[in-house]
């Protein structure tokens, strides 16, 4: 048996304003009072009805359950992992920001230690000094570069205003938390989605590993990713996520990785 959907917020609204308006012209209707407090009852309730149906409208809810939203790239993030450990490779994944090129950002997970990188776009292996390891068009580059599209987004080049900018991306232009905190603590970015609406797919790749995460990241962990890296023009890295499956909370913490 299928789990019937909830109703939302626009539902329950257009409901009572129906029931609003039926209440006060059966009001009007007992009282027959047929003055103008009686015609201003009838016409409220009128009103209250063509209202309620206006409001009915926008009662069909989300297209797509967030649920199985969140659970598409799940494999793909799986499958990554597994080759780059299958590969050897056992290290985060860095993203490092390109001066002037096309993509913006690439990630490397790297063989060894990270000791600066020149990467190649069209090669998904690095082979020279200090950047050993196999190189990828990060999984959140093609999200942020359809949000300059269509929302004309710019990856600011200031610390504040980097943070601020994810924080509107993820809660007013992808709408994916309730709310969002980006702060610095220490050496690191402290990135926290509050009531995360792709929970399913943070649940999907951890249930694999929590390595799969930081080594090649979802879409949403990268994305935050690509625009530290981009915007500050420094390589960074997810070193670690912290998940509250009960509030649907999930903190990322992103470090910079200098080369040494």
């Amino acid at each position: 048996m299928m789990k019937k959907q909830e109703y939302n917020d626009y539902f329950l609204s257009g409901a009572v304003l129906i029931g609003l308006s039926a209440l006060v012209i059966v009001v009007a209707l007992v009282t027959g009072r047929g003055d103008m407090t009686g015609a201003v009852l009838v016409v409220s309730g009128i009103a209250c009805f063509v209202g309620g149906l206006f409001v009915l409208t926008l009662s069909k809810g989300e297209p797509v359950d967030p649920a199985y939203v969140g659970i598409l790239p799940a494999a793909g993030t799986i499958n990554l992992s597994r080759v780059a450990s299958d590969l050897g490779l056992m290290g985060d994944g860095i993203y490092i920001p390109q001066k002037g090129g096309s993509p913006s950002v690439l990630q490397l997970v790297p063989a060894g230690s990270f000791e600066g990188a020149d990467l190649k776009g069209d090669f998904s292996f690095a082979t020279e000094k200090g950047s050993t390891g196999l190189v990828m068009i990060p999984q959140g580059l093609p999200l942020l570069e359809q949000i300059r599209r269509d929302a004309g987004l710019v990856v600011p080049s200031s610390e504040p205003k980097v943070l601020a900018s994810i924080k509107e991306v993820c809660s007013d232009i992808l709408e994916i938390a309730e709310s969002t905190t980006a702060v610095r603590s220490g050496e690191s970015i402290v990135v926290r989605l509050d009531r995360y609406r792709l929970f399913s797919g943070c649940n999907a790749v951890r249930a694999e590993s929590p390595k799969c995460c930081t080594m090649i990241g979802c879409p949403v962990c990268s994305l935050i990713a690509c625009m530290l890296a981009e915007g500050l023009g420094r390589p960074c890295t997810l070193s670690r996520t912290e998940a509250d499956e009960k509030n649907k909370q999930l903190t990322l913490i992103y470090t910079f990785a200098d080369a040494s």
